[in-house]
């Protein structure tokens, strides 16, 4: 019994360090989006489900969570199948059920073994630190107008995309990450001395923010972090934080903005001579009138690039 137990915990340290492993590597390998990358996320996730069922085995006791939104992951999981049996290319379709697949076990299994507040801390803090390092590697790019990552060229000139190459992904990234640290610096029951590191990636995360050049990236952040302000207003025993928190962000724009002369520029070429001068609306109609012709289900998992020529305008060669 003894054995059986201590190999349960084997498995559970086993899938939290696998976990980690997918959650570093991942961000750090441009996001897996190379198939080889990728192809590593997929063999480590393949590592957990491994030890997921031989916790089963080991321990009949483990029970199963299922909250009510497993139900829509599923419901999601099995219509990405049927799209997929039903795909005009099927490699491609193959290659977008894979990692839907994986994102799904990848949930249930986070749910049902690190549900603990000592393996969440652990991931929270692991993941939060790890984009303070992207943002520092981000802010370098941008000072130094450098153009390489991993050996690749960044074609986004002037702007920082850290491991991510593309700026967007990068911002998106620190959106998820930003109130995160935030909420465990100032509600978490944590050290001072953590509560510090955890303010200076913060900060950190939002000059990486910054350093995209992401228009998207800075409007949406803004209003993440304008609505965490807003929430812990309204919690009585941290309101004095969140009053803080929202002066800083305050202070911190009316000091950034005028400074941002690369971001003036970009909203400046966005609209030029009276019309939208960038690709990505010229790339938005044919999107729509493909989603207009396959209204229902949509033209296929991964089908845009095969389906856009059909659809592209003049001014897109």
């Amino acid at each position: 019994m003894m054995d059986r137990e201590r190999l349960d915990n084997w498995c559970e340290r086993g899938i939290l360090g696998l976990v980690l492993a997918i959650l570093v590597f991942g961000p750090l390998a441009m996001g897996g989006a190379e198939p080889a990358q990728f192809l590593v996320l997929q063999g480590l996730t393949a590592g957990v489900i491994a030890l997921w069922a031989i916790r089963f085995w080991v321990n009949p006791r483990l029970k199963l969570l299922w909250p009510p939104i497993c139900w829509a992951i599923l419901v999601f999981a099995g219509y990405a199948i049927v799209r997929y049996l039903q795909a005009d290319i099927e490699y491609v379709a193959r290659q977008e059920l894979i990692r839907i697949l994986v994102y799904t076990f990848l949930f249930f299994v986070i749910l049902n073994n690190l549900h603990r507040q000592e393996s969440t801390q652990i991931i929270a803090m692991t993941v939060i630190f790890l984009g303070m390092a992207i943002s520092l590697y981000a802010i370098w790019q941008f000072v130094m107008k450098s153009d390489k990552v991993w050996g690749y060229t960044n074609t986004y000139k002037g702007r920082a995309g850290g491991t991510f190459i593309y700026p967007n992904h990068l911002a998106a990234f620190l959106e998820m990450l930003l109130p995160l640290a935030i909420c465990y610096m100032l509600v978490g029951r944590l050290s001072h001395l953590t509560k510090i590191f955890l303010g200076y990636a913060a900060v950190v995360m939002l000059v990486g923010v910054g350093v995209t050049l992401s228009r998207g990236g800075w409007l949406v952040t803004g209003i993440v972090l304008v609505a965490v302000c807003g929430v812990l207003l309204f919690q009585r025993n941290y309101r004095l934080q969140a009053l803080v928190l929202l002066v800083f962000l305050i202070g911190a724009g009316f000091f950034a903005l005028p400074k941002m002369s690369a971001m003036h520029e970009r909203f400046q070429r966005a609209f030029m001579s009276g019309k939208a001068d960038d690709l990505r609306f010229s790339i938005w109609r044919p999107a729509y009138q493909m989603w207009q012709d396959h209204f229902w289900v949509g033209a296929g998992p991964a089908h845009f690039d095969y389906l856009f020529r059909l659809y592209r305008p003049q001014d897109v060669q």
